[in-house]
């Protein structure tokens, strides 16, 4: 790869010293056969669209695919923890055209997926695009001093009895801190307790402290194309959970709500409204109301988010919202694959890697469905389910840091919802991948710089808002 000033990227020279079993492992990841069945599974996928055939595979061939692999691991190696999500696609999008013949999308998956039959490229991507660069960013892990008042519920949103001291006789308290966000203002903090159980510690006419960013979370409801139940297509959450049912690999953007999708977004927003309802009725309403003002809502590109938050709004009461779609929320980018049927895809790897590989049937079924379920895997004109979470995260963060002083919803797709956990919670990915966000839940969180992101449920499986 040639020397590259682009803001984000190391140039290549800097790594040429002592790197040569990284050398050695460029010529071990490019097998002839594995790149003809790599080839193969390719002619299926995209038929008369592609010209490349497994008889083009060569000695030159594999030399040359030897020298694209070193240059994508070193472009990898060159990213800093600078870049972002948007630059980091530019800087992927310059290097399909300026390093691949003829900017070929069919050799980068050639390349990229070579080279995961060595560990260090596997490693490397866990070292640039791991949650853990996030952590302390969004998790300070901050311990108050000793003796402070109310630490547990510093900045919570969501209160549960033991958060509190009762007063004498048993009464849960109703008032809570004199609030201090270095604006000057004097607010007394209400505590409304809700029917569930949950507290809610708010100050009047709905302020929002200046040096927190407040956020209602919400998963999007029921689409027409949908994980899970007896639906024939799988869309949405990224999280390769089940294979059965013959559903169909899921697309990032495109989806709308089915009509059960509609009712379920309308009944999570009538048990949101007796929150709604309580907090007004108290003289701590959520948003203020009139002069023009409309409650922020965010959530990905897909058209289902925002009807989600919609009829969740309307339904609590709320008529007026300003719905931001952000790219950098939307679920993994399957690309050439989004929406094929699964068993089909299965039965065509099986066919292709099945003679080489060893086992029983249902051995070789297993593995051929793993290939699909690693992290690292780059679908074909795709993304990896690696690249998708790191986006989600950064997208999060600059979310949180971007909205100080506001209270927002956001509504997004499971797997966006389980990257959020995993990064308050500093999970590894053994750990989040199989979170998976009811559609009856509603999530709550503060975020303020140098503290620990604070997160609660107002409603989930158990705790209903509705009696």
């Amino acid at each position: 790869m040639a020397a590259t000033t682009t803001p984000g990227i190391i140039p290549e020279q800097a790594y040429e010293t002592g790197v040569g079993r990284e050398h050695a492992e460029f010529h071990n990841a490019y097998q002839m056969e594995n790149i003809k069945n790599d080839i193969r599974f390719l002619k299926a996928i995209y038929g008369d669209q592609m010209t490349l055939s497994p008889d083009d595979v060569s000695a030159a061939f594999l030399n040359n695919l030897k020298g694209l692999g070193k240059s994508l691991y070193f472009f990898i190696l060159g990213l800093t923890d600078h870049v972002t999500p948007s630059s980091y696609i530019k800087h992927k999008f310059n290097f399909l055209q300026n390093n691949v013949p003829n900017a070929d999308p069919h050799l980068f998956y050639l390349a990229w997926n070579g080279l995961l039959r060595n560990d260090s490229f596997k490693r490397l991507l866990h070292q640039k695009f791991s949650l853990k660069r996030f952590n302390d960013l969004i998790v300070a892990r901050n311990i108050p001093p000793y003796g402070q008042r109310h630490t547990r519920y510093r900045l919570k949103l969501v209160l549960a009895v033991e958060d509190m001291q009762i007063n004498s006789g048993g009464q849960l308290r109703t008032q809570g801190r004199t609030l201090d966000d270095g604006t000057g203002l004097l607010l007394r903090e209400g505590l409304t307790w809700l029917p569930n159980g949950k507290g809610m510690p708010l100050y009047p006419n709905a302020y929002v402290p200046a040096n927190q960013a407040q956020m209602i979370a919400i998963r999007h409801g029921k689409s027409i194309h949908e994980s899970g139940g007896d639906n024939p297509e799988f869309v949405g959450s990224g999280s390769w959970d089940t294979w059965k049912d013959n559903r169909r690999i899921s697309g990032s953007i495109g989806n709308q709500l089915k009509p059960a999708g509609i009712d379920s977004a309308k009944e999570l927003g009538k048990d949101f409204k007796v929150m709604v309802d309580l907090m007004a009725a108290n003289g701590l309403p959520l948003w203020n109301s009139g002069d023009g003002y409309r409650v922020p809502v965010f959530g990905s590109e897909s058209e289902n988010t925002e009807e989600t938050a919609r009829c969740f709004l309307e339904a609590a009461g709320i008529m007026d919202m300003a719905f931001t779609p952000l790219y950098g929320l939307n679920s993994q980018k399957y690309g050439a694959l989004t929406h094929r049927l699964k068993n089909d895809v299965t039965k065509q790897m099986l066919e292709i890697y099945g003679p080489s590989m060893s086992g029983t049937d249902d051995e070789k079924k297993k593995a051929a469905k793993e290939r699909f379920k690693n992290r690292f895997y780059h679908f074909p004109e795709g993304e990896t389910l690696i690249e998708a979470d790191w986006r989600i995260a950064h997208s999060f963060l600059d979310l949180l840091r971007n909205n100080l002083g506001k209270r927002m919803v956001l509504c997004d797709h499971s797997g966006a919802l389980r990257v959020f956990e995993a990064v308050i919670r500093t999970l590894d990915f053994a750990e989040y991948s199989s979170i998976k966000e009811g559609q009856d839940s509603i999530m709550a969180m503060v975020y303020q710089p140098g503290y620990n992101v604070r997160y609660d449920y107002l409603q989930k499986k158990g705790l209903p808002l509705r009696k």
